[in-house]
């Protein structure tokens, strides 16, 4: 089978990262099975609390492996919602070509980069291999990276591959060129209460008088941000945290005084910056003491960084003949797998493809992407590196 026509066969099966996903799980299962992959799948839920399904395969060499070495595939299953597709080629799943590319949710983020991996694979025999392969598929990626958590503490071959000193390849679009830093997130709320009553009584209220000095200390913090080098990584564009606040009120009527105002953060730290992700969440959450708020909702997402220095990074560069490493500003499951100290985005695609009303891959791009993965694969797993 083809890259675009595994490709093809994935998009037309619904992973909307809000559903369950046990039927595309169920599907590549498959898949590896038939590359003679032994396959455990694990369940668990969200951070939304749907129940998810995810994989953990491997494929070890005649023999006994080394070890030390060996590759892991990182990828996720699910693709974000299709609320506002708009294609004039077909609806979301019908996984349409013309143009020559293939449209349809996840083409690009990131079922084309799991077709372009498994067609890799599969022109690898396993009597070319020395080392193991394994490959690692999350169902929530797009909304939480659950899967992810649960990876780096309970799956026994995550660990092995941490163990081997494995590298980790994170399938997400990068337009195959090798990437060895992406931001990370931090998202919080911080919130203001106070009572709700009629407008016209003196009997409310309103939330929002005790939130207004917390958002001018936030203001001040969003001016370092992108005015204070101390604060940036020019790898990056842009070069900042991206600091961005949502306002809430509860209720939002004009005639009932607010009862309860959020403030709700996200940023995006960046790996080697002299203020870093630990400091700016201290500020937040000093600012957000001193006027007496509450803080909830703290959920974070390290940066990924792996040295433009490292064994790993230098072979793939120097494998596909790229000067040096770029850094993303998008986050991946990767903000989670630290334990493993080689990390490298690479894949099929744009990002810029990604998460559109019309989604798509181009065809060329992911026959080109089975084949640089090959070569990526027999790298770290085959004597030779073709």
């Amino acid at each position: 089978m083809t890259p675009l026509e595994l490709a093809g066969e994935l998009v037309r099966i619904d992973s909307v990262t809000t559903h369950p996903n046990e039927a595309i799980t169920e599907a590549l299962s498959s898949y590896l099975h038939r590359l003679r992959f032994d396959v455990r799948r694990f369940t668990y839920q969200d951070l939304q609390g749907v129940r998810k399904y995810g994989l953990e395969a491997r494929r070890d060499p005649p023999g006994l492996a080394g070890t030390q070495g060996g590759v892991g595939y990182f990828c996720h299953s699910d693709v974000v919602p299709v609320d506002q597709w708009s294609c004039p080629h077909g609806g979301p799943f019908d996984a349409a070509v013309a143009e020559g590319r293939l449209w349809g949710r996840g083409a690009c983020d990131m079922k084309g980069s799991i077709a372009a991996a498994l067609a890799a694979l599969h022109r690898i025999d396993v009597a070319e291999q020395h080392e193991s392969v394994y490959f690692f598929v999350t169902g929530d990626e797009e909304c939480g990276m659950a899967g992810a958590e649960w990876l780096v503490s309970q799956s026994e071959w995550f660990r092995d591959l941490v163990a081997r000193r494995g590298v980790g390849i994170i399938g997400e679009p990068t337009l195959l060129q090798v990437v060895n830093a992406h931001k990370g997130g931090c998202r919080l709320d911080v919130v203001a209460s106070g009572v709700a009553a009629h407008s016209s009584t003196r009997d409310g209220r309103n939330a929002n008088w005790r939130l207004i000095p917390f958002l001018q200390e936030l203001a001040d913090v969003h001016r370092s941000s992108e005015t204070d080098p101390a604060w940036q990584n020019p790898a990056f564009d842009p070069p900042t945290i991206t600091l961005n606040p949502v306002l809430i009120n509860v209720p939002a009527a004009p005639n009932i005084t607010v009862e309860t105002a959020i403030c709700r953060l996200f940023f995006r730290p960046m790996p080697n910056t002299q203020v870093g992700l630990q400091e700016v969440k201290d500020r937040l959450l000093a600012a957000a003491r001193r006027h007496g708020l509450q803080v909830a909702g703290l959920r974070e997402l390290p940066p990924l960084f792996t040295s433009d220095d490292s064994a790993s990074v230098r072979r793939l560069l120097q494998l596909l003949q790229q000067e040096q490493p770029l850094a993303v500003s998008y986050a991946t499951d990767g903000c989670f797998l630290a334990d493993l100290s080689e990390r490298i985005v690479l894949g099929p695609g744009s990002i810029e493809q990604a998460h559109r009303p019309d989604e798509w891959i181009a065809v060329a791009e992911l026959e080109r992407g089975a084949s640089v993965l090959e070569r990526v694969f027999r790298a770290f797993i085959c004597d030779d590196a073709a």
